[in-house]
């Protein structure tokens, strides 16, 4: 029998064309897996971009953040993590003084981190919503605790140039001098600050702005002890007849500059506050903070002779003293350690608003009930 030629040679040129499809199809695969290859770990890089918290943005409708020259990426760096079973965030109290008092910075003037696990960046109707578990809040102290204190009222007045400040008392010169770092920076910007919560509400309540008044809060000046009269009548009139003896009041303590960083001055300062605390009968949390490092170019009429190393030496043993008087520390040294300051001893609006936002942190993980 013979063969139909036609019917082979068919055949063959089937044969002969899948096989180049094949040849063809391993040469253009072989040239596009780099490019699918790319394509498809920058898609994957993207899912597994920073933990997406509510306030990753949340300062860039602030006003002033374009004149102040100031971003949340330049503050703030948010968490990668590839497991969504482990939380990049410290899951108590201990566990978030211990991470910030000991994390760092990589790179001068890179956003600080924590050591272990990190902080949030609350929005402010966040920090409205934790702050409104308490009776009142109080920042007693000396100008850390006030730098402090400012920058928790720029965060609640979502302004950035003028928030931490009496801007309705100012004269256009003043607020054009005052605004920005300036704020925390010029002395004589300092009169201009705001002291209470009841006088932002009074002077600003019908103004177009932050609708952020949350609970009483105030700074109490107290750069001796005893405390003067003043600062003693000012905090029992602000927290001895709130109502619901049981709701916390929390008190966030600073005295290192008050005390040109001893110890004995130090300690009596705690005790004569946390016997005011015990002597209200109320729940009163207690924070400490503990003193920012020097700069390199500090003035010697600022610091101790031995600079960093007896700042260190203080810190050490306040910590333990403070704990003994049942407040809990929060070390503000690797904070201030890798960050630029013109005078070696006072920092710029953004350490303080980090330093604003670890005191809310460590707010939101006190026991309310």
């Amino acid at each position: 029998m013979k063969l139909d030629k036609s019917f082979l040679s068919s055949r063959a040129s089937f044969v002969r064309a899948a096989f180049g499809m094949l040849f063809f199809g391993l040469v253009a695969y072989l040239l596009w897996l780099p490019i699918f290859y790319l394509f498809f770990h920058r898609v994957l890089t993207h899912h597994l971009s920073p933990v997406v918290e509510p306030g990753e943005d949340a300062i860039k409708h602030f006003a002033g953040s374009h004149d102040c020259g100031i971003s949340q990426a330049d503050i703030y760096l948010a968490p990668w993590t590839t497991n969504p079973k482990v939380s990049p965030f410290c899951k108590n109290r201990a566990t978030l003084l211990e991470a910030l008092s000991g994390g760092g910075r990589h790179g001068w003037d890179e956003p600080f981190v924590g050591r272990g696990c990190t902080y949030r960046w609350f929005s402010t109707a966040e920090i409205c919503m934790i702050l409104e578990r308490f009776n009142t809040i109080v920042f007693v102290g000396d100008e850390l605790v006030h730098s402090v204190y400012t920058a928790f009222n720029i965060l609640l007045r979502e302004d950035l140039a003028l928030g931490g400040l009496q801007q309705w008392i100012m004269s256009d010169q003043d607020r054009m001098i005052c605004k920005c770092d300036n704020q925390l920076l010029n002395q004589d910007c300092a009169g201009y600050a705001i002291k209470n919560r009841d006088e932002v509400k009074k002077n600003t309540g019908d103004q177009k702005g932050s609708p952020y008044f949350c609970v009483p809060h105030a700074y109490i000046r107290a750069e001796s002890t005893p405390a003067s009269p003043t600062s003693l009548s000012l905090f029992k009139d602000l927290t001895y007849s709130r109502p619901n003896p049981w709701q916390p009041t929390p008190l966030i303590f600073s005295f290192g500059h008050a005390s040109s960083f001893d110890v004995e001055i130090t300690k009596r300062a705690m005790e004569e506050w946390y016997a005011l605390a015990i002597g209200a009968e109320r729940n009163f949390p207690m924070l400490f903070l503990g003193p920012p490092a020097f700069g390199i170019n500090q003035s010697p009429s600022t610091a101790p002779k031995e600079g960093n190393r007896a700042l260190w030496h203080y810190q050490e043993q306040v910590s333990g003293i403070a704990k003994e008087n049942h407040f809990d520390v929060l070390g503000l040294y690797n904070l201030t350690m890798q960050t630029s300051t013109p005078d070696g001893s006072h920092f710029g609006e953004k350490v303080a608003l980090v330093e604003a936002m670890m005191v809310i942190n460590w707010l939101s993980k006190l026991d309310t009930s």
